[in-house]
């Protein structure tokens, strides 16, 4: 590697120029060489778990070749130190040989370069965005689900509350059939009530289906809001997570991992020490091992923040904001039971007009009890209908 080439080559000019045996020559220059292989091999290796998928066991990786590079340093320093005291051509120290001729800078820059890296700040930062990348894809397909499964019980929901807006608008109908299409036997439809117990019982029935009715629909309301619930359940978790998982955030990582890389050639060049392979080290740290992670990261980030919030953010307001899907829907419902409910009450009031127009006695108490008591059960009725109605649609609008 060119850092090393260049310590070879400085060793050697300084080896010739200070004079020294042809085997302590050979014997520095294979020392040399084969620290320039261990090392280039470390850095193989922290780019492999740098570039390969995940974060499992890449700290490590690191933190284990720092230690080792520390250990490669201390070596090459201490084995060329006893090469160069066997030498007999000049009477110098074993540390004064190794001042004269060894790679000083180089060893003092490469110390302070490897225990910038065993910070760990290219490792950490991979790894934060590998988890968010991570965290991104699982909430995606959580939200994908849960949505799929809200939407699923919105349907349902529907389904039932138009079949029991269907019949409960049919039975009203049908009883201002029944109560203004009189047998040619009754002249009034009082009389009809007295004489015809179905007649009258046709109203108790009537509130009896939309008590059941009603019922399911408040059903189907719960029912609803707990679909409701989910996806505000996902808008909470989605908002809370924001800070750690949107775009700006994995920038931020990126411009983390990036500056510290960058600084490794900076902190241990000086004087013949250029530290190049760190230049090139760190070049390949940024386009081959954190930038891909980012893109990765950020293109889920995007597809969670641009797609499925928006999604679920639209669907609260709008398909799970209230009982029914298409307010006209329920509108529509109420003014056509209210219509109806009119006709009957407009009946009622014609009949208890022609009661009081009978004469006292017997007959007349009878013709009132039965009028009061049909017009108080389709009042109760009716009452309750709309007030279960207004409770189904409040149930659906709490947060």
């Amino acid at each position: 590697m060119e850092d090393v080439d260049d310590a070879r080559e400085l060793v050697e000019q300084r080896m010739r120029d200070t004079g020294f045996e042809e085997d302590i020559f050979d014997r520095v220059l294979e020392l040399l060489e084969r620290f320039d292989t261990d090392r280039e091999k470390l850095f193989e290796e922290m780019l492999d778990k740098l570039e390969a998928p995940g974060y499992d066991g890449l700290r490590d990786r690191w933190a284990t070749n720092c230690v080792q590079a520390e250990a490669l340093l201390d070596r090459l320093e201490e084995d060329m130190t006893s090469i160069l005291e066997d030498s007999e051509a000049n009477a110098l120290s074993a540390e004064e040989r190794m001042e004269a001729v060894g790679p000083g800078d180089f060893l003092a820059g490469e110390r302070k370069i490897w225990a910038e890296v065993a910070k760990l700040d290219v490792p950490d930062v991979a790894t934060l965005m590998g988890k968010v990348l991570e965290t991104d894809l699982a909430i995606i397909k959580k939200c994908e689900e849960d949505l799929k499964q809200a939407l699923s019980s919105d349907a349902i929901v529907q389904r039932v509350l138009e079949k029991n807006f269907g019949g409960v608008s049919e039975t009203a109908k049908g009883l201002v059939v029944k109560y203004t299409q009189l047998p040619t036997a009754f002249a009034r439809l009082v009389v009809f009530f007295m004489q015809d117990r179905a007649a009258k019982d046709a109203a108790t029935e009537a509130i009896q289906a939309w008590e059941k009715a009603a019922a399911e629909m408040y059903q189907a309301a719960r029912d609803k809001r707990a679909a409701k619930q989910t996806v505000l359940a996902n808008i909470k978790l989605l908002t809370d997570a924001r800070e750690q998982l949107d775009e700006g955030w994995i920038d931020q990582l990126l411009a983390r991992g990036s500056d510290a890389a960058e600084s490794w050639a900076g902190i241990g060049q000086s004087g013949d020490y250029r530290a190049a392979d760190w230049e090139e080290l760190a070049d390949h740290v940024i386009d081959d091992g954190l930038e891909p992670r980012a893109v990765a990261a950020k293109e889920q980030s995007a597809r969670l923040y641009d797609e499925l919030y928006p999604t679920f953010i639209e669907q609260s307001s709008k398909a799970f904001a209230q009982l029914t899907d298409d307010p006209a829907a329920l509108q529509k419902f109420t003014d056509e039971l209210r219509s109806t409910f009119d006709s009957l009450e407009d009946l009622l009031a014609s009949e208890t007009d022609y009661v009081a127009d009978l004469a006292d006695g017997d007959y007349k108490q009878t013709a009132v009890a039965t009028l009061e008591q049909t017009k108080l059960i389709l009042r109760t009725g009716w009452d309750a209908l709309f007030q279960k109605t207004k409770e189904a649609d409040e149930e659906v609008k709490k947060s």
